[in-house]
C-alpha cells in the first residue's frame, strides 16, 4: 500500500510537489492534462473533481511501476509512451521502503510493486516505465503562501 489517505499522502509528500501547468478538463472527469518538464500527459486527479483549476499549480505526481532498474546513463528523461503512461529516467532524491522520489526534470513520488533493489539510494540513477494512470494530488492553495510557496501550517 502506497498511501493511507489523500490527506496523509499530501502531508507526507508535499515537499516533492511539482510545478505544473494544468489544462481545462471535461466536467466530471477525474483525468487532467498537465504540462511538466516540457511534456504533456494525463493524470488521475486524487484530490477531488474541483480541486484543480486551469493554470499554474503544485501537484504531487505519483506514478507506480512494476520494477525499477539502476542505469549508468545520467540524463533525465520523461517521455509519454501511452495514455497516462511514462518512460522515466532520473536521479533518486529519496528512498523509503517501496517508494522512491526521482528527479526526471520534475519530481516523481514513485511506488514500486516489486521490492526496490537493496542498493538503491539517493544519488543513484534509475529508469522505469510507469503503469497507468499517473496519480496527481493537487496541493491546496490554502497550503501555499502568497508567493505560491508552501507556508508553515
Amino acid at each position: 500500500m502506497f498511501e493511507e489517505s489523500v490527506e496523509s499522502f499530501l502531508a507526507q509528500w508535499r515537499p516533492y510537489a511539482a510545478s505544473v501547468q494544468l489544462f481545462a478538463h471535461t466536467e466530471g472527469s477525474p483525468l487532467l492534462e498537465c504540462s511538466a518538464a516540457g511534456v504533456i500527459f494525463g493524470v488521475f486527479e486524487r484530490t477531488g473533481p474541483y480541486s484543480a483549476r486551469p493554470g499554474a499549480a503544485q501537484l504531487i505526481l505519483h506514478p507506480v511501476t512494476e520494477r525499477v532498474e539502476k542505469t549508468e546513463l545520467r540524463e533525465r528523461c520523461l517521455k509519454v509512451t501511452g495514455l497516462s503512461r511514462l518512460h522515466v529516467r532520473g536521479l533518486v532524491l529519496l528512498r523509503r521502503a517501496r517508494m522512491v522520489v526521482v528527479d526526471a526534470g520534475v519530481p516523481l513520488v514513485t511506488g514500486s510493486f516489486a521490492e526496490l533493489p537493496d542498493d538503491v539510494a539517493a544519488g543513484d540513477w534509475l529508469r522505469f516505465d510507469t503503469l497507468p494512470p499517473v496519480h496527481g494530488f493537487v496541493v491546496p492553495q490554502s497550503a501555499r503562501g502568497p508567493s505560491g510557496t508552501d507556508s508553515e501550517i
